[in-house]
């Protein structure tokens, strides 16, 4: 059965961190308004949320370059066919994700400053309708992400544990001889 390397093993593990840290913080933090003022969890919401692109990118190419079968062989067909549309959910949400909500912070006229470090120029006019619906799209994305996310945990330890197929194995860390 083919492994992941190292660095997928990483970048999953990372994104998943980020994606729950992500989770929290907009979890606690304000609804996003016409009058809204940005404080420290909407600036780290959208912090983490180009940190999240930068390291899906990293991911994707990494994935690219050393590409490995998401299935088993003699998986059922439909099982092949959920595990490939399922993955390539999880890169477009959070690949796509982040830039709705950018400019959904554009058009709150809210600026978008990575860890204190640069600031995103605006993707779109203040009040631009599509970005405002960009808004409630994100919105959308990011909860089903987080059905993915708990469907895609289900289904691993489902074939750990009931299958015992290996599957989980191949993302875990390798053990130290």
């Amino acid at each position: 059965m083919h492994g992941y390397n190292s660095a997928a093993k990483w970048l999953h593990w990372l994104i998943l961190l980020l994606v729950l840290t992500q989770f929290g913080i907009a979890l606690l933090m304000p609804d996003i308004g016409p009058h809204t003022v940005a404080g420290t969890l909407i600036n780290l919401h959208f912090s983490f949320g180009v940190l999240i692109v930068l390291v899906m990118a990293v991911r994707l190419g990494n994935r690219l370059l050393r590409p490995v079968p998401l299935d088993l062989p003699g998986s059922p067909a439909w099982e092949r066919w959920i595990a490939v549309a399922t993955h390539r959910l999880f890169y477009f949400i959070l690949l796509v994700g982040p830039f709705l909500g950018w400019a959904s912070a554009s058009a709150h006229r809210l600026r978008v400053d990575v860890f204190g470090l640069i600031t995103l120029p605006g993707i779109a006019a203040p009040r631009a309708h599509w970005a405002l619906a960009a808004g409630d799209v994100h919105i959308y994305m990011m909860w089903t992400l987080a059905v993915l996310i708990g469907l895609h945990a289900a289904a691993a330890l489902y074939h750990h544990f009931l299958r015992n197929d290996g599957v989980l194995r191949r993302m875990l860390p390798a053990r130290a001889p």
